[in-house]
């Protein structure tokens, strides 16, 4: 959990969420349990179990900007016949804060499987999606909602990233330039990938399976139109958001390549270039939370956690080069 100083998520009247839970049951309904699983600065999560209701239980979310994209993702994007998500049964505002009463896939999360047929099932549904978004990027592109983050941009994209750290005096003048030529040289192998919806934050964590299928949770304001790859270079990382699932990468990225038509060497190639562009995007992440005055996060204080990640993107330019 985060400080508690950072928290700016204040718990709306209870009577607000009472009429929210009338509404979505139409009927008043009374809570049994109701359990916290997340309770961040921007963002609020609880799972509420419901007398006598059907659903027996729902997520209900509250969230600050630039976390409220997600109510306008399940509603202007996403497409349940491309992709299996969360349903989202409700949307309310109180204040500056959006709510939102989802539908609770459950906890069986891939961040502890290591199974063959999960992994498979990964890749092949990754794929798919990817390929089923790529045909309706013509609909996407105009979608005020989403960031375009082309490769075309990623050098600009550093640039911007590069001024913000070096005004704040929190990186060096080489590694502002380290930043800048590892976004061109990311571009320049990335600029023939295909353009598609892109979920930004997809670690194994974010992977829900429920009744044998796979469903993809938390759209939110990682999502872009960009290069899918990405998100392929994202879950098959070395990462503890990814725990045991990241023992069957091999398994994934076969099943991803099989499915979309991909020749795996060339894919293994662009891998660590997706990868760094994941980095890269994350460290947009954490200027912005210093841009609003969010001084901490789930794993330290913020300015630590950016020279962290520029030192990891500046060996990357080594690797790489």
């Amino acid at each position: 959990m985060e400080d508690e100083s950072l928290n700016l998520i204040e718990l709306v009247p209870e009577s607000n969420l009472a009429c929210w839970l009338a509404e979505l049951y139409g009927k008043k309904v009374e809570i049994l349990k109701r359990e916290t699983l997340r309770h961040r600065d921007l963002s609020f999560v609880e799972r509420l179990h419901i007398k006598d209701g059907f659903p027996k239980s729902v997520i209900y979310k509250l969230v600050l900007p630039p976390f409220d994209i997600e109510h306008e993702l399940h509603q202007r994007v996403l497409v349940p016949s491309i992709t299996n998500f969360a349903q989202l049964y409700l949307t309310a505002h109180y204040g500056k804060m959006t709510a939102m009463l989802m539908e609770d896939l459950g906890e069986h999360s891939l961040l502890s499987e290591s199974e063959i047929n999960y992994a498979q099932t990964v890749g092949r549904d990754l794929a798919k999606m990817h390929r089923g978004y790529s045909y309706r990027i013509d609909d996407l592109l105009p979608v005020d909602i989403l960031p375009h983050i082309l490769p075309i941009d990623y050098e600009q994209y550093a640039l911007r990233l590069a001024k913000e750290l070096s005004d704040w005096q929190l990186i060096s003048q080489a590694e502002s330039k380290a930043l800048v030529d590892l976004a061109g040289l990311v571009a320049s192998k990335l600029a023939g990938e295909p353009i598609s919806l892109v979920h930004g934050d997809l670690y194994a964590e974010n992977l829900i399976i429920r009744h044998n299928r796979l469903y993809i949770i938390d759209w939110s304001h990682f999502a872009f139109i960009g290069v899918p790859l990405m998100d392929l270079g994202t879950l098959t990382i070395d990462h503890v958001k990814n725990g045991h699932f990241a023992e069957k990468r091999a398994q994934v990225i076969e099943a991803y390549c099989d499915e979309s038509g991909r020749d795996a060497k060339e894919v293994l190639e662009q891998l660590p270039y997706a990868a760094a562009l994941s980095r890269l995007i994350f460290l947009s992440w954490l200027v912005e939370r210093k841009s609003r005055g969010i001084t901490g996060t789930t794993v330290g204080p913020v300015e630590i956690l950016i020279a962290k990640v520029t030192n990891e993107l500046c060996q990357l330019l080594k690797n790489l080069s």
